[in-house]
């Protein structure tokens, strides 16, 4: 029985546990993802987003077997549905360490999702995705910097906690970049949300000598 009939949304699952069953039996016979990916380009937005979501749970165990499928996610990031908006970011997020020759030319976009993207998950992922392919390189984390930085006030802190995390990254690549970052996580370490002061405080953290 093929793959995408065994998908929530052909099997009439209103739940993830049939995808979760499909991601399971990609991991075991990773030929499977083929199969999966083709169906990315499908118009019904169900079954694209459903093929998108097992791409993510595959990267959650193993992002080295979705690596290679970067481009086909890319794709996904201009969808009209939401949710294959986020499972497309989520999955580029996991995968970011991997394909800094995919998500560093996609610095600019990434910012301009998360400035303008309707979706508070999608904005979310963004963020992860800038701040975990600044882990690859200097010249990736240095690019990625701004964006992080920019991402801490929009939405008006939405995704403070997000960006403090992506900083964290920057920080260990980048020395010449600490001290800037060091004040920045003073100057959240006592924020009014918790999540945000926690960020902070783990900055912080990762700073002392």
């Amino acid at each position: 029985m093929s793959l995408v009939k065994q998908l929530s949304s052909q099997a009439g699952d209103r739940t993830e546990q049939s995808n979760l069953r499909v991601a399971e039996q990609c991991l075991i016979e990773p030929r499977f993802i083929g199969e999966i990916v083709e169906s990315l380009t499908q118009k019904d937005a169900a079954l694209v987003g459903d093929c998108a979501e097992v791409l993510t749970m595959i990267a959650a165990e193993a992002p080295n077997l979705v690596a290679p499928h970067a481009q086909a996610l890319v794709v996904l990031l201009g969808h009209k549905n939401t949710r294959v908006r986020w499972e497309a970011m989520h999955a580029l997020a996991l995968t970011a360490t991997l394909i800094p020759e995919v998500l560093v030319p996609l610095l600019p976009r990434l910012e301009e999702t998360i400035l303008n993207d309707t979706s508070v998950i999608v904005r979310d992922y963004a963020v992860d995705a800038a701040g975990n392919v600044a882990l690859t390189n200097v010249s990736a984390a240095r690019t990625a910097y701004p964006i992080l930085v920019h991402s801490l006030s929009a939405w008006e802190g939405k995704h403070a906690s997000h960006a403090l995390n992506g900083l964290r990254h920057v920080a260990s690549v980048e020395p010449d970049l600490r001290e800037e970052i060091a004040a920045i996580g003073i100057r959240y370490q006592g924020h009014e949300r918790p999540v945000i002061r926690k960020a902070a405080k783990a900055l912080l953290g990762d700073l002392k000598p």
